[in-house]
């Protein structure tokens, strides 16, 4: 594996810090733009999630000005996290958010889970220091919680018949 400069890693940490304080902003805009208590509720949760992602890469970019290595960093299950396995044996996440502007919201909220996931993995490939690479993987883990609980929403308010990734199953006669 090459060896990355602090330049590089220093490029990476700023550009994840400013994504991570974007998707902050949006996660509260969404959230008073939410009508539904249980959808304002989530998105706070999401924007608690990139405060502490973001406050952790600071922490990070701060070590490696200092020329300093990676402190070994330990994230524990977020509450999304913690919710997303149990949510696969539930019916719906909330009742009360449908409409055009609630699936914009969640598809514009999904996307940028994606892409903080998919960055996150790319450069935990590119980096040499194995407490940076775990740091990266495992926030990479946490967006992809955030991307599967977004999904779940969109597949039931569009009413894909699939919640969770799986077919959802009816036991009442046609």
């Amino acid at each position: 594996m090459p060896t990355t400069s602090n330049q590089q890693i220093i490029k990476w940490l700023n550009t994840a810090i400013t994504a991570e304080k974007t998707a902050l902003t949006n996660y509260l805009q969404f959230a008073r733009q939410t009508k539904d208590e249980t959808g304002k509720n989530m998105f706070i949760r999401l924007a608690q999630d990139e405060y502490s992602h973001m406050d952790l890469l600071e922490k990070e970019l701060e070590t490696v000005q200092a020329s300093k290595k990676w402190m070994p960093a330990k994230l524990k299950k977020s509450d999304i996290e913690k919710i997303v396995p149990s949510l696969k044996k539930l019916e719906n996440i909330s009742q009360g958010m449908k409409g055009d502007a609630e699936t914009t919201i969640l598809t514009t909220a999904r996307d940028a889970e994606k892409e903080a996931m998919e960055f996150y993995a790319e450069i935990a490939e590119k980096i040499d220091d194995p407490a940076a690479r775990n740091l990266l993987n495992r926030l990479a883990e946490m967006e992809e919680s955030h991307y599967e609980i977004l999904q779940a929403e969109l597949d039931y308010i569009n009413k894909t018949g699939f919640w969770m990734g799986f077919k959802e199953v009816s036991f009442e006669a046609e």
